[in-house]
């Protein structure tokens, strides 16, 4: 699958590694940094901002990853994601359709979106993964040519 990439795909981590399986996406991340088969980018986040519609403006892919709390066939789900202005009340944080919604109303550009779905299952103040988070996790790399 990881052809599926494009070359200047951009891969958005969402999660907190001090929060356990939170970390999740992260993990994901950490596999593509330094990849000499890869050109994209990879950039870390808590929560997704307003600002991120600039940063997804000038790319052709972005894949959001993200811990998901719930049941997913596998460990993991990657969804096509499309831009949405359902709005929360909060502007703390945003999902990743409304920035991709963001992305088209402002800068009139809508790259080809993802959301990268990986299972976790504890999200206390503590580092490292649980083994059903890191089982989820490679598979999830398996599934984009990264794991074992």
């Amino acid at each position: 699958m990881k052809e599926f990439l494009k070359d200047d795909a951009l891969l958005i981590a969402i999660g907190n590694s001090g929060r356990q399986d939170d970390g999740l996406g992260w993990a994901f991340a950490d596999a593509f940094v330094g990849d000499t088969y890869w050109d994209g980018r990879v950039h870390y986040r808590y929560q997704l901002q307003i600002e991120d519609a600039d940063l997804i403006a000038n790319t052709s892919q972005v894949i959001f990853v993200d811990a998901f709390k719930g049941e997913l066939s596998g460990g993991f789900a990657l969804e096509k994601c499309e831009p949405s202005t359902d709005f929360s009340f909060s502007t703390h944080a945003l999902a990743p359709e409304t920035v991709l919604a963001l992305c088209r109303d402002l800068y009139d550009k809508t790259p080809e979106a993802w959301i990268l779905k990986i299972q976790g299952l504890e999200w206390a103040l503590e580092t490292g993964l649980t083994p059903v988070a890191r089982h989820n996790l490679e598979a999830a790399l398996v599934f984009f040519g990264k794991g074992k």
